[in-house]
Order: structure tokens, then C-alpha cells, then sequence
């Protein structure tokens, strides 16, 4: 890897209107807005920023989205046209265009600066501290900053960046450092993230449609109701009844429990949703449910199809904030989700099952 020698590297005020151009992102709310395929970027620090997809863009591609409220300090290079939102502003550098290399080395600076500030913390508001921060980057001999030697440093790393599957990238920045230290390429890649089926299925060539859950979902249920001090913990093996609760570790599972007679014993195969914490889970095995988990059942499921529909809810898992507005069966039922169509225009749970299985991880998947 090339050093770095920062010896002579001059001093860049982030709001300087010679060098950068910051704008904040736009206050409409996302529940406003209809769907389409245009990234909206919010606050995360996973998934390249992208929290969901809307019909209209606010921002061109080719820009630097940097939250600087929330998860303070995500920061993303943006390709394509997408949505600012609220708590994001968008970077672009004058009189050059700003390149993917280029904004990654940015990109790397602006993370180092956003660690003296935090959400709970010190602010990083946009006039008096975000604009004010001082970066220290490469400058030529009269004093510009060297956007030339980004570009080259940043394409001398460019043989262990693309090592980085896509898959740990859009986990953010310390995921792909951890993969760079940590992992065997080909180790992990086969025994771990290949997928079962190696064959190109794409979504964007199917045609879509809008389905109310409970059309294709027949059975929404309360789970029957135990505490954790009601189960005897099971014993070592392979005999055991899962317990599902509201937490979002181990699929939901808090515990496994005694095989007994349980009252309200649920069959593997279902989907668990925790309403007040729109946990969303695929049980495989025999299970049991703490406070608030609604059980869905479909003819339909598999791991497979119900990993895509998980996905899909998961999208509509900002209407719900953990102890904030509930998922309850009834909104359950109400979700629109949009989703692949066979030549009948009905949903088409085969495909989901493919695209799945051509997907990374997926060999460690077991089928029902």
C-alpha cells in the first residue's frame, strides 16, 4: 500500500464556497412520498445511506451525503440521482468533477472530523461547527487542494477495495476495514457467502405490482402468550421448543424451552412480527411466543420466500419506531408491499424462491 505523507498538506475550511459546495438535504417527510426506484438517503450508516426507494430525486449523482445529526458521520458516495433527507447535507467539490476516488478519499477524512461529534453528544450543526471544520488534505504548490493526487493514491488501493464484496461494503466503513484485516477471501466466500444457485436472476426486468399483505397472507395471529420464568430451559440436544420474543438477536429467539405440552404451540414455518418492536423473523423449528409477537402463515412459505418478504417489511419498519407506534395485526394485514408478478398478474412466490437462492449467503439457508 502506498504511505502517505501529509508533511505538506495544507488546511481547507469545509464551507469554503471556493472549494465546496454543502447543501442540506430537504425536510419532506418520507411517509409523504410515493415509492419508486430513486435511493432516499437518511442517517444510516448501512446500505450506503439508502433507508428506502421514492418515485423523485432531490440531488444529482456524483455527490458526498454526510449525516450530521442521528448517526453522525455516515457518510456515503452517491452515484446515482437520489433524495437528501432531513439531517443530511450534500458535498461537492468546484471546478472538477467529483469522482468516485476522489470522494472516497474525502469520504475517509470527513469520518476521522466526525468523531468528536455524536447524537447524544456535541452537535455537528451544519453553520457553526459542520461548515467551520478544518480539513487537512494533499495541496499542489500554489496552495489548491491536489484532487490529482486523491485520485491516484485512491486508485492504488483499488486492488483490496474491490476485494471487499458489495455485501460488507454497504455495512460502512469499520465493516470493510474488519473484512481487510480479518478474513480469508476464499475461505469465507465458499463455505460461507456463495450462493446455492449460481445463475443470474435479476428483479429488474420483472414487472411489479401492489399487494394488500392479508390478500396473499391468510392467517395473522397473536402468538399465545409465556414468560420467560413460566419455561424450564431444554436440556442440551436437539429437543427443544424455541421461544420467540420481541428482541432483535438470534432470530428472535430469547430462549429454547422444555418439548412440553404447550398450549398454543406454534408450528415451524411462520413468520414472527414483534409489534411494538417490528421484529421480523423466519421461525423454522416448533416455537412458542413471549408478549406482543403475531405469527404469520402462508401455504406459500418457505426460508426462501419468506426471506424475500421479510425484506420487503422490513422497508416499512420506519413507520413503526421500537415503542413508538405499533405494528399491530391489523395494520399487518392493511401493508401494501410491491412485489414480482407472474403472467397472471399474481404474486410470483417462485421467482422470490430463485432470486433468493442466487443471492450471497444463501448456501447456509436450510429449506424447509
Amino acid at each position: 500500500m502506498k504511505t502517505l505523507d501529509t508533511k505538506d498538506w495544507g488546511r481547507f475550511r469545509l464551507g469554503d464556497s471556493n472549494y465546496f459546495i454543502v447543501e442540506r438535504g430537504s425536510s419532506e417527510y418520507l411517509k409523504n412520498m410515493s415509492p419508486g426506484d430513486v435511493p432516499y438517503v437518511s442517517t444510516t450508516e448501512k446500505n450506503n445511506g439508502i433507508t428506502a426507494y421514492v418515485s423523485d430525486a432531490n440531488r444529482n449523482g456524483g455527490l458526498i451525503s454526510l449525516a450530521y445529526d442521528g448517526t453522525i458521520g455516515a457518510c456515503f458516495f452517491q452515484p446515482e440521482p437520489f433524495f437528501a433527507s432531513e439531517k443530511i447535507v450534500t458535498i461537492d467539490i468546484v471546478d472538477r468533477l467529483l469522482t468516485k476516488n476522489i470522494a472516497m478519499f474525502l469520504i475517509t477524512i470527513l469520518k476521522l472530523e466526525s468523531q468528536m461529534y455524536s447524537y447524544g453528544g456535541r452537535k455537528w450543526t451544519v453553520e457553526q461547527q459542520l461548515k467551520q471544520t478544518i480539513l487537512r488534505l494533499p495541496a499542489t504548490k500554489d496552495g489548491r487542494i491536489d484532487y490529482d493526487y486523491m485520485e491516484n493514491y485512491t486508485d492504488c488501493l483499488d486492488g483490496e477495495v474491490t476485494d471487499i464484496p458489495d455485501y460488507f461494503l454497504d455495512e460502512g466503513y469499520d465493516q470493510a476495514c474488519w473484512y481487510l484485516d480479518s478474513i480469508d477471501q476464499g475461505t469465507f466466500e465458499t463455505e460461507f457467502a456463495s450462493p446455492l444457485n449460481k445463475k443470474t436472476v435479476t428483479i429488474s426486468n420483472r414487472k411489479w405490482d401492489f399487494f394488500k399483505l392479508s390478500d396473499y397472507i391468510d392467517d395473522v395471529h397473536n402468538g399465545k402468550s409465556y414468560n420467560t420464568s413460566d419455561l424450564i430451559p431444554a436440556a442440551e440436544g436437539d429437543d427443544f421448543v424455541s421461544y420467540v420474543s420481541r428482541t432483535d438477536q438470534n432470530n428472535g429467539i430469547s430462549m429454547y424451552a422444555e418439548p412440553l405440552d404447550y398450549e398454543g404451540l406454534e408450528q415451524g414455518g411462520a413468520i414472527t412480527i414483534g409489534d411494538t418492536t417490528a421484529t421480523i423473523f423466519y421461525q423454522e423449528h416448533d416455537f412458542i411466543t413471549g408478549p406482543h409477537i403475531i405469527v404469520l402463515r402462508a401455504k406459500w412459505f418457505n426460508v426462501y420466500t419468506a426471506v424475500f418478504i421479510i425484506a420487503l417489511l422490513n422497508k416499512e419498519k420506519y413507520r413503526y419506531p421500537v415503542f413508538g407506534r405499533a405494528f399491530t395485526k391489523e395494520l399487518i394485514k392493511d401493508t401494501l408491499l410491491y412485489l414480482p408478478i407472474d403472467d397472471n398478474g399474481n404474486p410470483d412466490f417462485l421467482f422470490m424462491e430463485e432470486y433468493v437462492k442466487t443471492c450471497a449467503f444463501s448456501c447456509n439457508i436450510a429449506a424447509q
